[in-house]
């Protein structure tokens, strides 16, 4: 069996963009705890029907591909919340880009469609995750 190739996550960078996929990025400045980096689906429909071989389900993929929404999981400060609550109200779609750790990249365009603050427990530190929809398609360099 051959040695792995996996790679460590840790140097997981976002930046914001704008509404146009050349514009400058920042970092955002958010403590990321955990990510789920967009993916991508296609959609499959049922074409099943009463003649189906041996009964089995039919499927046929159509030509709709989307992107699934994609959460951070953060070390909240609530003094930043404002930062949040503003990109939030905006309902704005800007491009974001994840910067990973082995030199590659992924651009998406997305809003923040949700905002959680997390625990609040006596002997640890606030936390809270952020929830982006994404639209179009993601460029993955």
């Amino acid at each position: 069996m051959a040695a792995t190739e996996a790679e460590l996550t840790l140097g997981v960078v976002l930046k914001k963009g704008g509404a146009a996929i050349g514009d400058a990025y920042s970092d955002w400045g958010l403590e990321i705890t955990d990510v789920t980096v967009p993916g991508f689906s296609r959609t499959a429909i049922d074409a099943t029907h009463h003649g189906s071989p041996d009964g089995w389900a039919e499927a046929i993929m159509s030509g709709v591909k989307r992107q699934k929404p994609f959460t951070l999981e953060i070390n909240w400060l609530p003094s930043e919340t404002g930062t949040i609550k503003t990109e939030l109200e905006a309902a704005a779609m800007v491009y974001w880009k994840f910067e990973l750790p082995d030199g590659s990249s992924v651009i998406t365009k997305a809003g923040i469609s949700d905002f959680s603050p997390g625990a609040a427990p006596v002997d640890g530190h606030f936390t809270g995750s952020l929830e982006f929809t994404p639209s179009g398609e993601p460029t993955w360099a």
